[in-house]
């Protein structure tokens, strides 16, 4: 089968090796040492809102997603990369989610913050090595090298707020925009490449949608950084293309799953709209100057758990268990 002229060849998905330690995927074993990690520093009381949604996505929803997206697409040179990552990832997940309980800003949590970053910068490489041996942009595989671009943005970001660079922006505000590239920018551009492997989509609209999915993330920090109004606009595609997409897989993909997966994929699929209505409404609040009670910390409270939970969380474990 080929996906460009001169008919290069690709590999059956689900036949590359993963990275495993007596036969269990290490990528599994990660998230749940993960989950294990983030229960007890949430329990004690060692993370803030923002802390919570942040730490959850390296120490379990990355692993996840590695699991699922990680597949017979990704072949020498780039299965490389991509091993490399998967074995590193624990280790900068724990030094990750170490930096958001230590006194910051500060050396000490930037330090414990950088190899993250290089987890996600082998990732980023897998990616650009991706697009270039396809020699084009094809949907669903462009997708998933979408989000393993942006999370590095997610990562630049956090060690930014350790070091206290934040430039003209508030603090906080650097520490969401870790955040947003961490789930808008990882999560979902992954989960649109999964849903389009599932359907085997290639119809405009699919692709129309999938689309606005990949360039949102950046224009919406591009608003927050520079224009409220750039930032209303982004946002209100980006509703509009996540509320599409939650149609798509409420219609399409959970009919076709077990009972558990299409649960957690349905919940997943609702969630994130709901998510994206509240940025708009703050968006639009910002824009206007006329406060409808969405401050940052309701946002922190309802949009970053609905992100986190409902959307984040739901989708990466009901893609892994398409798995074995």
């Amino acid at each position: 089968m080929s996906d460009r002229a001169g008919g290069s060849r690709q590999p059956a998905l689900g036949s590359v090796a993963k990275p495993s330690i007596r036969g269990i995927a290490v990528a599994d074993l990660s998230a749940v040492l993960g989950a294990v990690v983030w229960l007890a520093m949430t329990v004690t009381g060692e993370l803030a809102a923002i802390e919570r949604a942040l730490a959850l996505a390296p120490l379990v929803l990355v692993p996840l997603a590695l699991r699922t997206a990680v597949t017979g697409a990704f072949e020498a040179p780039v299965s490389r990369l991509t091993t490399t990552a998967i074995w590193l990832q624990p280790v900068g997940a724990l030094l990750f989610a170490v930096s958001l309980v230590v006194p910051s800003p500060a050396l000490l949590a930037a330090a414990l913050a950088t190899p993250w970053l290089s987890v996600t910068g082998l990732l980023g490489l897998a990616a650009l090595a991706r697009i270039r041996v396809r020699s084009g942009l094809t949907l669903p595989e462009t997708a998933i090298d979408a989000g393993f671009a942006y999370v590095s943005v997610g990562a630049i970001a956090l060690l930014l707020a350790h070091l206290d660079l934040t430039f003209w922006f508030d603090r906080v505000i650097i520490r969401l925009t870790a955040v947003h590239f961490h789930y808008a920018g990882f999560v979902l551009p992954v989960a649109a490449g999964l849903t389009g492997r599932h359907l085997g989509d290639r119809s405009r609209g699919f692709r129309t949608v999938a689309g606005v999915i990949l360039v949102g993330p950046a224009l919406i920090a591009v608003g927050i950084a520079f224009s409220p109004l750039v930032e209303v606009v982004a946002v209100s595609l980006f509703t509009v293309a996540v509320a599409a997409f939650g149609v798509v897989v409420l219609r399409r993909v959970v009919p076709t799953c077990p009972q558990l997966q299409g649960l957690l994929l349905g919940i997943s699929a609702v969630a994130l709209p709901i998510s994206m209505a509240l940025a708009l409404g703050y968006g639009v609040s910002t824009f206007t100057g006329r406060s409808l009670g969405l401050t940052i910390s309701t946002m922190v409270a309802l949009h970053g758990s609905l992100n986190a939970f409902g959307f984040g969380l739901c989708a990466t474990l009901g893609w892994r268990l398409s798995v074995q």
